[in-house]
């Protein structure tokens, strides 16, 4: 009925399952990934949770920081008196 493997939107290397695989319970210990373990044994993670984590940890790219530096440079060229705060 149901298929109980964890299936990933992004596509790894086998090389890069292993390591990620090697790296769970380092990063479950320093509570850098989000888990849940109701037995206090076995460790499960969400699907959901897991893509929010990822989606969250991304990497900007150049054209991203170059856009986000405008703004900012655009938002100090304003005297402060006339900026609206959000």
């Amino acid at each position: 009925m149901y298929d109980h493997k964890i299936y990933y939107c992004f596509t790894l290397s086998e090389e890069q399952m292993k390591y990620l695989r090697s790296k769970k319970y380092k990063m479950t210990h320093f509570s850098q990934i989000p888990y849940y373990k109701p037995a206090g044994k076995l460790i499960f993670f969400e699907k959901s949770a897991l893509l929010d984590w990822v989606r969250n940890v991304k990497v900007k790219s150049e054209d991203e920081i170059r856009e986000e530096a405008a703004l900012h440079l655009s938002i100090l060229s304003v005297p402060r008196s006339e900026r609206t705060h959000v």
